[in-house]
Formats: C-alpha cells, sequence, structure tokens
C-alpha cells in the first residue's frame, strides 16, 4: 500500500473567503494602467506565437500575480502560489483534485 502523499501547508489564515480577496486582487492588478500596458507589450512582442507567448507573456503575468500574492504570505519561490484551501487536497500525480465546496 502506497503513503499518503504529503500535503502542503497553506498560507497563513487561507480560508476560502480570503483566497477570493487574493484572487480579486491579483485580477485587478492586471487592471493597473502600468500592468496592462507591460502585459499588451508582451502580447505584441509575441506575435501570437504560442512558444513566445510562454517565454514572453506568462514571465509577465507571473511577476504581476506574485506582486500581489506575497503580501497575503505566499512566497515567489514557486511554491507558493501553490497553498492548499481546506477541505482541498492534492492527490498526487495526474492532477486529481477533490471539488471545493
Amino acid at each position: 500500500m502506497a503513503a499518503a502523499p504529503q500535503q502542503q501547508a497553506a498560507a497563513p489564515g487561507l480560508t476560502l473567503e480570503r483566497a477570493k480577496v487574493v484572487l480579486a486582487e491579483v485580477i485587478k492588478a492586471f487592471g493597473v494602467p502600468e500592468n496592462a500596458l507591460r502585459m499588451e507589450e508582451a502580447r505584441e512582442n509575441a506575435c501570437n506565437d504560442m512558444g513566445k507567448m510562454l517565454q514572453l507573456v506568462l514571465p509577465v503575468a507571473t511577476q504581476i500575480q506574485q506582486e500581489v500574492i506575497k503580501s497575503y504570505g505566499f512566497t515567489n519561490d514557486g511554491e507558493g502560489g501553490c497553498a492548499q484551501l481546506p477541505g482541498h487536497r492534492n492527490t498526487g500525480a495526474g492532477g486529481g483534485h477533490s471539488a471545493l465546496p
């Protein structure tokens, strides 16, 4: 029998309600003129090429998101965005997740 998967620790005080607040702040950050300009420039430089989108647009989007979530206890190490909500567990490989209430 396989061992139960390890669960990652959630950011301090992360509840479903707090996660919604964080998400709303991230979405709002994309509307800030400076960030919108950064995203538009990255999209234009990518020339609608999927590979270039991953190279140019995704890092800018990630940077904008990280600027917001770090103030909520997430880290910038790539793992911080993977905090778990109560009642949500990662079942390991294959991306199987339990449904949120």
